[in-house]
């Protein structure tokens, strides 16, 4: 009698114990193993705010510049392609940008298409909605600098490449 009690013992044992392997291998189907959920706090996502920031285009003479408003949603884009995107007239395509001198000093990269921009008062334009918008809307930038490819070579006679644009040239 001790044998068969202990023989069912020992089967009961076994069968609890394939039941438990039968719940594992459950578990370890591709996303549904609770073993593999990796514990941490969660990604930190940017805030999202959208806010009015004022940018200014060229009046219908293109003598002067005025101001306008545009929405911004903060947390899903930059700040400077944004004003870039909004504000250039031309088709002049910014490569990138940098901010340098403890971001007193914003450096914009522009492309081939530069040569897009006709004339002074074209250039002129260009470069004051330009400036004046993020001179508006990043506070501690106190110069803008254009670069053509990478270079500060001047390559417009109506149009300071490499020469940075100073926040006082536009009384901001």
């Amino acid at each position: 009698m001790k044998k068969l009690l202990l023989i069912m013992l020992f089967a009961l044992l076994l069968a609890a114990c394939g039941t438990k392997e039968t719940s594992d291998d459950v578990n370890n189907v591709p996303g549904n193993n609770s073993d593999n959920v990796t514990q941490g706090s969660p990604e930190v996502k940017p805030e999202v705010k959208e806010e009015k920031i004022t940018l200014y285009k060229s009046d219908e003479n293109a003598e002067n510049t005025v101001p306008f408003e545009e929405n911004f949603v903060s947390g899903e884009e930059e700040l400077v392609p944004f004003i870039f995107s909004k504000v250039n007239e031309h088709d002049v395509e910014l490569l990138d940008y940098t901010m340098e001198n403890e971001d007193k000093n914003l450096v914009l990269n522009l492309g081939d298409d530069i040569y897009t921009i006709q004339g002074s008062a074209g250039a002129t334009m260009f470069v004051e909605t330009l400036a004046r918008s993020y001179f508006e809307n990043l506070p501690e930038v106190q110069e803008v600098t254009f670069l053509y490819k990478g270079s500060d070579e001047p390559i417009l006679d109506h149009m300071n490449i490499g020469l940075p644009y100073k926040r006082e040239d536009f009384d901001m």
